[in-house]
């Protein structure tokens, strides 16, 4: 086909409709060998009557990787009715961080659909936007365990200025009086604040090794750990081992007891298993 040249590539344009794995394969694999060429006939079936196509039609796009299929594909996106397409759309969107696409995202997260939810996660933390690392940080409260895990780990893999929001966010909520608290919330935002080079982290790590609650004490001391390790490596004021051993002195609760002593075996005993 690739060797057919345009009669070739006219060809591959009714294919579009592909539903299964290995003709989408192939479908990908043609349109690379068209590269460029391909351009002009994808972004005119952007509109393709057929919802699979029109999925296809953005996948491919974001393989041909031309942003100038931004504005149509948003466009299209706006209006779209299938879920599926729709994210794959964003998909693209979020790779050329088109930052008008962040509604839109912000909008299919709140699906009801939970691989969804999970996807506009990875989609999301393509943004260091306001509003994108907000959502995020919302989802933290999400009922599914994936969707919770799939906003920590965008916000982990965010930019400082996305991080140093997370920062603040957990400042506000240990500021709260307990019974206000989002514990669940506090436990998601700590390993996200243990990656950044702040110099607020380690105090708002040591101010959670002394929570009310045994599953943030656990949780802050691995925190306290995995910053010493990581960003705080040449830190030499704060000293992590003294902390934690005061830690499993006062230490009552059996599961924040273990992970404090864990936590500092990591520091303490590295060859330990």
């Amino acid at each position: 086909l690739i060797d057919a040249g345009e009669d070739g590539l006219k060809f591959a344009l009714t294919k579009l409709d592909a539903g299964d794995t290995l003709h989408i394969r192939c479908l990908r694999a043609v349109f690379k060998g068209f590269g460029a060429s391909a351009y002009e006939g994808l972004v005119e079936n952007i509109t393709n009557e057929n919802a699979t196509a029109r999925r296809n039609v953005a996948e491919l796009l974001a393989q041909l990787d031309d942003p100038r299929a931004a504005e149509p594909l948003l466009e299209q996106c706006r209006v779209e009715e299938s879920l599926g397409t729709r994210l794959a759309q964003l998909a693209s969107l979020a790779k050329w961080k088109v930052e008008d696409a962040i509604p839109l995202l912000v909008e299919i997260s709140q699906s009801d659909v939970d691989r969804i939810r999970h996807r506009a996660t990875s989609l999301l933390g393509e943004y260091e936007q306001q509003a994108a690392v907000t959502r995020l940080i919302e989802m933290l409260d999400d009922a599914v365990f994936y969707v919770r895990d799939g906003a920590r780990d965008a916000l982990k893999q965010g930019t400082p200025d996305t991080r140093s929001v997370c920062l603040a966010r957990l400042l506000e909520h240990l500021a709260l009086p307990g019974a206000e608290q989002n514990l669940q919330r506090i436990r998601l935002l700590l390993p996200i604040v243990a990656s950044l080079a702040d110099d607020g982290v380690p105090a708002v790590l040591e101010l959670a090794l002394k929570h009310e609650s045994g599953l943030v004490r656990g949780d802050a001391a691995s925190a306290l750990v995995t910053w010493k390790q990581g960003a705080g490596l040449l830190n030499e004021q704060v000293d992590v081992i003294e902390l934690l051993n005061s830690a499993i002195d006062a230490e009552y609760d059996p599961y924040a007891k273990s992970a404090i002593e864990t936590a500092r075996n990591k520091l303490t005993k590295p060859d330990t298993k």
